[in-house]
């Protein structure tokens, strides 16, 4: 009888963890009920508690389904999908008896295990990973060689082992093919920017650590890096979204390139647009230049992806219906900021003069920065922000100075993306996270084109350098947004070198092996052959895996060597050594009879496999009579259950 109470065990345990790694993308409730169903479990194999009926389990599966679909729904497909796997492996734990029905737990959990992967794809997950996977195969021996676990997980380490050169040849030369289908999209939560911004959109990002995108900038780039991303020019009076025509493609023949080059390392987004320093082209697959200079990625599949960025000559045409565009507000709102403009307006003699007054007013208006601005509810809401409390982040400097811009008569608009990033201990690359999203404001100088006025610069400077997390001023509203975590633990010198020790290696992992892509694959394979062909590609890979197979043939066969001339003195061998183990040495001189009678005192559990043993051992030995096939088996049988059944 195998141990089957164990490979449940485990089995629930892969479920769990699973469960807990996916818990941002489960419902609460869901991985609520899943845990009390893995508690049932264990509670069966290590208690005195009874398995369901079959009337309990019928109605505790349509109760779970019901949950699942009202906590989750039909929307997110996918998410479902994992869920009704997670949720009917619980079930069938509870009244799975037999072995094939505990099979096919365990081989769903391979699948389970790496749906992990459809949502995150960083170092210390693929570990976990690697680490369930180890879980599994160590109850799928449980299942089919009746051993203990320990004996169990050594074996399926050493098949982990194994399986690590053939999956670094797999990976290094077999073609990369493209998706077959690719994610839906994520919610904006995730994704951390929306098409639509207000003022009261993007203090939320402060509430998520998540990283953005790594990149490596150039030295001849310096900072403050303004990292833009979506344009937004129409205002209905609270929001600014973007206008249909923003995605258009930039004509080849306007694509000049002026030399700067970026990397990027994106996390995964469904958002089309993507970050960049300056007006810029991609080499990248299905990334192209927007009429606005900006980059839009076709078919987002919400997978990490790299690309690049270099810099181009870009001079944009303020149209007629473009200008009107930029200076279109809503009428009878904001009157104060109207009154205000007009009188800045009046001051000035050009954009300039016009812009310099607005940057002196926030000066010395004693403006201030704040994670946790007040709510400004109203339909004035500029009003309430310029004139009242004078408190807010970068979505009020923006939304209110571009307002102020359109009612002056100066085109302008809102661009949102993000500012800064935090450099690496290396100062190669920038990390940029969910928390440093920014909004500012861009103005048409007839001279100059769109060029950046952000008012944050004049309120917090320090906000232009580095990271949200490093601003010394917001720190504590920062901390308290954040949670518990290494990021808001970064002031402890301890935590700050573990955070950035941690980021190096995911950023290495990143670079190295999640960026491995056709192009760097080619590029490899044009160093090790010249050049590339699917014939040379096929033989490397062919010969690679063949040389493998033949060394993993051998040591088996050298393993076996003994077994091979008298597989009965090879039996008889393990069990010596298995004695020895347990300081229970065979003596010299000592006969088999009296050694296994002795073994039978210590281990009284074993007594019928060591008769057994001793009595097909005489037969060959001393009767002089060649085993049967059959035999030779239950020998070996005989030896497996004395040397892995759990003593007690």
């Amino acid at each position: 009888m195998f141990n089957h109470q164990s490979v449940k065990s485990l089995s629930a345990l892969i479920i769990a963890i699973v469960s807990a790694l996916l818990f941002d993308e489960l419902a609460v409730l869901f991985v609520a009920t899943v845990a009390l169903l893995i508690i049932w479990v264990f509670a069966i194999a290590y208690t005195k508690a009874s398995a369901p009926t079959v009337i309990v389990g019928n109605v505790l599966a349509l109760v779970c389904t019901l949950t699942l679909f009202l906590t989750i729904g039909i929307s997110e497909l996918v998410n479902l999908f994992i869920a009704m796997l997670l949720q009917a492996n619980c079930l069938k734990l509870l009244i799975a008896e037999k072995p094939r029905q505990i099979k096919s737990i365990v081989l769903v959990n391979f699948f389970i295990s790496s749906c992990v992967f459809l949502f995150y794809h960083s170092l210390p997950v693929t570990l976990l990973v690697l680490f369930l996977f180890l879980l599994n195969i160590t109850a799928l021996y449980l299942l089919t060689n009746r051993k203990i676990i320990k004996q169990s997980g050594a074996r399926a380490f050493k098949l982990l082992l194994l399986s690590l050169p053939i999956t670094c040849v797999l990976f290094l030369f077999l073609p990369k093919l493209p998706a077959f289908w690719r994610m839906p999209s994520l919610s904006t939560a995730q994704v951390g920017l929306s098409e639509s911004v207000n003022p009261f959109n993007i203090s939320d990002l402060t509430k998520s650590d998540k990283l953005a995108f790594r990149a490596v900038v150039p030295d001849n780039i310096a900072a403050p890096y303004y990292w833009r991303t979506m344009v937004h020019e129409e205002f209905d009076g609270r929001s600014w979204n973007i206008v249909d025509s923003a995605d258009l493609k930039l004509r080849n023949s306007a694509l000049k390139k002026a030399g700067r080059e970026i990397k990027i390392y994106h996390e995964q987004t469904s958002l089309n647009w993507l970050p960049t320093l300056y007006a810029g082209s991609s080499s990248t697959g299905n990334i192209f230049t927007t009429v606005d200079g900006g980059l839009y990625r076709v078919n987002p599949n919400n997978q990490k992806f790299t690309y690049d960025i270099t810099e181009i000559d870009f001079a944009d045409d303020l149209t007629s219906s473009k200008r009107r565009l930029n200076l279109t507000l809503p009428q009878d709102i904001n009157t104060q900021s109207v009154a205000l403009a007009s009188q800045l307006k009046a001051q000035s003699t050009s954009t300039e003069q016009f812009i310099q007054l607005l940057s002196r007013y926030y000066t010395q208006q004693q403006f201030s920065y704040t994670l946790k601005p007040p709510i400004y509810t109203g339909n004035n809401s500029i009003d309430e922000f310029m004139f009242g409390e004078k408190q807010g982040f970068c979505g009020h400097y923006a939304s209110s100075s571009a307002f102020i811009f359109r009612a002056a008569g100066i085109p302008a608009r809102v661009v949102s993306g993000y500012l800064g990033g935090e450099a690496s201990n290396s100062a190669k690359y920038l990390s940029v996270y969910q928390y440093d999203a920014h909004a500012w404001t861009e103005v048409w100088l007839p001279s100059k084109g769109w060029v950046k006025f952000d008012a944050t610069a004049f309120v917090e400077p320090e906000r232009l350098y580095g990271s949200l997390s490093q601003l010394d001023n917001t720190r504590d509203d920062f901390e308290e947004n954040i949670g518990v975590g290494l990021t808001a633990l970064s002031d402890i010198a301890v935590f700050n070198e573990l955070r950035l020790y941690l980021e190096q290696l995911d950023y290495q992992w990143t670079a190295w092996v999640l960026s491995f892509d056709n192009e760097a694959q080619n590029k490899l394979l044009k160093e090790l052959i010249k050049e590339t062909s699917a014939l040379k590609i096929a033989v490397i890979v062919m010969s690679l895996i063949g040389l493998f197979l033949v060394s993993f043939l051998v040591i088996k066969l050298w393993q076996r060597r003994t077994q091979i001339d008298d597989p009965v003195a090879a039996y008889l061998i393990a069990l010596e050594h298995f004695a020895k183990g347990k300081n229970l040495a065979r003596g010299n001189g000592e006969t088999v009879a009296h050694f296994l009678t002795r073994l039978c005192e210590h281990f009284p559990n074993n007594k019928t496999d060591l008769m057994s043993f001793l009595s097909l051992y005489s037969r060959h030995r001393y009767g002089e009579k060649t085993l049967t096939k059959a035999q030779t088996k239950m020998l070996k049988r005989n030896v497996n259950n004395i040397k892995y059944k759990r003593q007690l």
